[in-house]
């Protein structure tokens, strides 16, 4: 018989985190529902307009034009800010957070793009300039920032 361990590791924020490099990696983005668009040098501004502006509330970003490889996903209501980082096709999720909140189920009024998932306040943050800066630097890096704390959980199967 096996049973399912869940892993959580949290990821402190660096003491000089990365600044912002140029060039693409992040080459794609979808808003549900919607189709994929390009992210080039020339609307990568328009973007993050949106989205600082509170105009956008989600997006998704891709570094291929489908839905099977990594993302970054933010959610938000314009107050709490869900960031994650879906890794392995989901396998293993990276997700900001609020440490006073861990192991909480407390819910947010944030909606989820999909129209149905829950977002816990566990894996929120206020924190809207290092969200920003966060999903700029994953659109040049293709890479999660280390200027924000994250957590990383997954899954594992034992034999008991």
């Amino acid at each position: 018989m096996s049973k399912c361990i869940e892993h959580r590791e949290f990821i402190p924020v660096a003491e000089v985190p990365a600044e912002i490099p140029e060039g693409i990696a992040a080459k794609y983005y979808v808003r549900w529902p919607g189709d994929f668009h390009e992210i080039t040098q020339d609307n990568i501004k328009r973007i993050m307009k949106k989205l600082r502006g509170g105009d956008w509330m989600d997006i998704y970003l891709y570094h291929e034009d489908d839905e099977e490889g990594d993302y970054l996903d933010l959610e938000t209501d314009g107050t709490l800010y869900n960031l994650s980082y879906g890794e392995d096709m989901g396998q293993i999720w990276w997700s900001t957070y609020d440490p006073e909140y861990i192991d909480s189920d407390e819910e947010t009024d944030i909606p989820h793009s999909d129209g149905q998932s829950i977002i816990f306040r566990e894996t929120t943050t206020a924190d809207k300039e290092a969200v920003m800066t966060a999903i700029e630097y994953f659109i040049h890096t293709g890479k999660l920032w280390d200027g924000i704390p994250w957590m990383k959980s997954w899954q594992e199967w034992v034999e008991e």
